[in-house]
């Protein structure tokens, strides 16, 4: 059983590591797209998109319907299972995300106690500092990120609720 868990586990990551797949996800995340539709935002082909998507179906990821009018054509959109996933990546990455920060800071400030102690020297600390303070930058830009993306989502839901 834990096997087949492990495995299953890798063929998400490994299906979810493509960026072309991501950017479809994202793009059905907030509209259903035809191929074509997902082709010409992605500036890829067509047959190369339904690559994609089939691959994206075959995972419980996405799911399509047919789109009668004006002639017969499948339309596709993220499955609530695959919305599932996506919140519980992004939500377990806020979480690490939050968890490094806390690291970084920790170290900058074990760093700063220890040169004021005097245990590491000068040239040390002037090497590490920078470091640890671009790393506490980027964790920060990437926090700000996400309070945007969730500010950004409320709006979107509170749009669409207004407009059924």
């Amino acid at each position: 059983m834990k096997n087949e868990i492990e495995r299953r586990i890798e063929d998400i990551l490994k299906l979810l590591a493509d960026p072309t797949r991501r950017k479809i996800i994202n793009f059905l995340s907030t509209d259903s797209m035809n191929p074509q539709e997902l082709a010409e935002k992605l500036n890829i082909s067509r047959p190369a998109v339904e690559k994609h998507l089939k691959l994206l179906l075959a995972n419980y990821i996405c799911e399509r319907t047919v789109e009668p009018f004006p002639t017969p054509r499948y339309v596709y959109y993220v499955s609530s299972p695959g919305q599932e996933l996506i919140d519980t990546i992004t939500s377990a990455a806020i979480l690490f995300f939050q968890s490094m920060d806390g690291i970084v800071s920790a170290e900058i400030d074990v760093l700063e106690r220890d040169f004021v102690l005097g245990r590491i020297n000068r040239a040390e600390y002037d090497t590490r500092k920078p470091m640890l303070m671009e790393k506490q930058k980027e964790l920060e830009a990437l926090q700000l990120t996400r309070i945007w993306v969730e500010e950004a989502k409320k709006v979107i839901d509170e749009y669409q609720e207004e407009q059924e």
